[in-house]
């Protein structure tokens, strides 16, 4: 039997334009200061694509561990992917008519600056000294920027954080982008989006992937952290 749905009076939408097509991007920001699960705002965000009660949609998880349509609902394939931090719950899916597309997202929030230990753990070289003689402010904000987009990008391969802190690199600049997957630089197909959400100070990053056309190209993004 598929569970119960709490009622989320107050869960906001918006539609996000991505290279993987439009994302149908929810927030929850719960009343009392305990999260809302991933899982309940996701059932709520594919129901209202949908136009079907909530409670007729399950979830399970893929072999990588990504949140998953369970099989025979009648539903369109989809990708999913949810995050929390505090109060805040934020959900996306997005339509997936063929194999390849992915989705993932997360969202932080620190009052202060990262201290040097979680720098030096969570940062590749040249990702640390894009922030080295930034003022304050923006060296947090610029480390949590690197920082949610290293987390969705594990979610929306389906690796551990520790693999995504060791193989994946990220610039900031001129714009938030992948710069290296594992040994490939640059890899296509991937578009990093930083996203504000009214009534939150939290930053956001949302992570799609969308195959290039052409021929496909194999590569398993391997590297020295080796397979999840």
């Amino acid at each position: 039997m598929t569970p119960a749905v709490p009622v989320l009076t107050g869960a906001r939408h918006r539609r996000v334009a991505s290279a993987a097509g439009p994302v149908d991007l929810w927030w929850y920001i719960a009343p009392r200061g305990r999260p809302v699960p991933g899982r309940v705002l996701l059932r709520h965000a594919v129901a209202a694509r949908q136009a079907r009660p909530a409670e007729t949609v399950a979830l399970v998880r893929d072999p990588l561990g990504r949140p998953a349509l369970a099989p025979e609902q009648n539903l369109p394939p989809l990708r999913l992917t949810a995050a929390h931090c505090g109060s805040v719950t934020v959900a996306a899916l997005v339509a997936a008519p063929r194999d390849g597309i992915r989705i993932g997202i997360d969202i932080e929030h620190l009052v202060s600056p990262p201290p040097p230990e979680l720098l030096r753990y969570a940062l590749r070289p040249g990702e640390a000294t894009t922030s080295a003689d930034r003022p304050e402010t923006i060296r947090r904000e610029e480390f949590l920027t690197l920082w949610t987009a290293k987390e969705a990008m594990a979610k929306a391969l389906g690796w551990s954080l520790l693999r995504a802190l060791v193989d994946v690199e990220i610039t900031l600049r001129p714009r938030l982008s992948l710069a290296r997957l594992g040994y490939e630089p640059a890899p296509r197909g991937w578009q990093l989006l930083p996203l504000n959400l009214p009534g939150t100070p939290h930053t956001i990053t949302l992570v799609t992937h969308h195959p290039p056309s052409g021929p496909r190209r194999e590569n398993t993004w391997t590297s020295p952290a080796g397979p999840r």
